[in-house]
């Protein structure tokens, strides 16, 4: 007798049981608690604190067999500029001034942005963006327990308020950005791009991915960071070349 109760008693638990373990295998923390934990690991009052951030470093296609060096400066609120220096090509530069935002390189010459493209250098001009600060998008959604990087990390979905859907995989230790997964719009259309973070490392008070991988129409484009400077902004100032200025009267 004390037998079959025991039977119909665990009959009647196990579904229980599996019903719990099916909840607990798809728990998955809110998007907004991972956001919250890479801003505080990137420290984001410091990165934010700065009027002005200067970015030094190198960028190489291993595939073309093509090195060079960039400076990427960025002001508060939402100015950008970065120039990339290739040997024996000359100047690729992009920007936004708050207003503008352009491209300029010695195949395609200048181009001011517009649509998607003016969309995406308006977003990632803004200094919150890498801190994924709220006020940036419309909605934040954790879609899954997964591997990127060769690290577990939890993928989540960001929708900006310009449109753009983008999908962060935040480190399940670290709570760092270490891949990223996006569209990006270019004079040659839309590319699916895939961007891994590594090497993080302390400037200052700030700590920032100094090895970036961009996979795109099957290259790997690489960034090293070498340098971040923290200033006041003295003697800095985004503008658009003369170049883009004409275009921009016309």
């Amino acid at each position: 007798m004390i037998r079959n109760s025991m039977l119909r008693l665990t009959g009647a638990l196990l579904p229980l049981v599996a019903a719990a373990q099916v909840a607990g295998a798809h728990a998955l923390p809110s998007a907004s608690s991972l956001v919250a934990k890479h801003a505080a690991a990137v420290g984001g009052p410091a990165y934010l604190g700065a009027k002005a951030v200067v970015t030094k470093g190198g960028m190489s296609m291993p595939a073309a067999g093509l090195n060079a060096t960039f400076q990427m400066t960025q002001i508060l609120p939402n100015q950008m500029q970065m120039v990339t220096t290739i040997p024996g090509m000359g100047e690729v530069q992009v920007g936004y001034d708050g207003t503008t935002a352009w491209a300029m390189d010695p195949m395609q010459g200048p181009r001011v942005l517009a649509g998607g493209e003016f969309d995406q250098m308006k977003d990632e001009a803004d200094r919150r963006a890498v801190l994924r600060a709220a006020e940036l998008f419309t909605s934040m959604e954790t879609l899954k327990d997964t591997t990127m990087n060769s690290e577990r990390c939890y993928l989540v979905k960001l929708t900006w308020k310009s449109g753009r859907e983008t999908f962060d995989c935040y480190g399940a230790t670290t709570g760092l950005i270490v891949a990223s997964r996006s569209v990006q719009k270019t004079a040659m259309g839309e590319i699916p791009v895939v961007t891994l973070f590594s090497d993080y490392k302390k400037f200052g008070n700030v700590t920032v991915a100094t090895k970036t991988v961009q996979e795109l129409m099957g290259q790997q484009q690489i960034l090293t960071i070498n340098s971040v400077e923290f200033t006041d902004g003295a003697g800095l100032t985004i503008a658009p070349p003369a170049a883009v200025q004409a275009l921009v009267k016309k």
